[in-house]
């Protein structure tokens, strides 16, 4: 009788496992996929992407830093955030291009790196179509109507 009863209990233990094991897995695959920034990848995907002139101008170590302060900019918004942290934000996040060309050209020009506005543009574009390939970026909201009426 006692075996039964054993049997009964591993059979019932094993169950609730399975039902709580698939109802986990079945919770996580409807969970979008997080957006993971890989340095080395995006150097390479910008570099493919910038014009002749632009790469015959930097260096690997040169975009990457230029990349770099991109991020950092966009981490300093709270746009961006350290892998491994599950914050998230209650509306949209929105971020400036001619604030990110501004932080990124005085990080470089702080560090001393001659690179001219139009380069930096290109880098910043750049990162920003590899953070829309990898699924970091979202669609773009619509202008707000101007409530002047004009």
């Amino acid at each position: 009788m006692i075996v039964v009863f054993i049997v009964l209990a591993a059979f019932a233990v094993v169950a609730i496992g399975l039902v709580a094991v698939g109802r986990l897995a079945g919770q996580l695959a409807e969970q979008p996929r997080p957006a993971v920034y890989d340095r080395a990848e995006a150097v390479d995907f910008v570099a493919d992407r910038l014009p002749d002139d632009v790469t015959a101008q930097l260096t690997y170590d040169e975009l990457a830093q230029l990349l770099q302060w991109h991020l950092d900019y966009l981490e300093e918004l709270g746009v961006a955030r350290a892998q491994g942290v599950e914050n998230v934000a209650n509306g949209p996040l929105v971020a400036a291009e001619d604030d990110a060309l501004a932080f990124v050209i005085g990080r470089a020009t702080d560090a001393g790196l001659a690179v001219d506005d139009v380069t930096v543009v290109q880098v910043i574009e750049g990162n920003e179509k590899y953070l829309e390939a990898i699924g970091a970026i979202g669609n773009q909201l619509p202008m707000p109507e101007d409530p002047t009426g004009k």
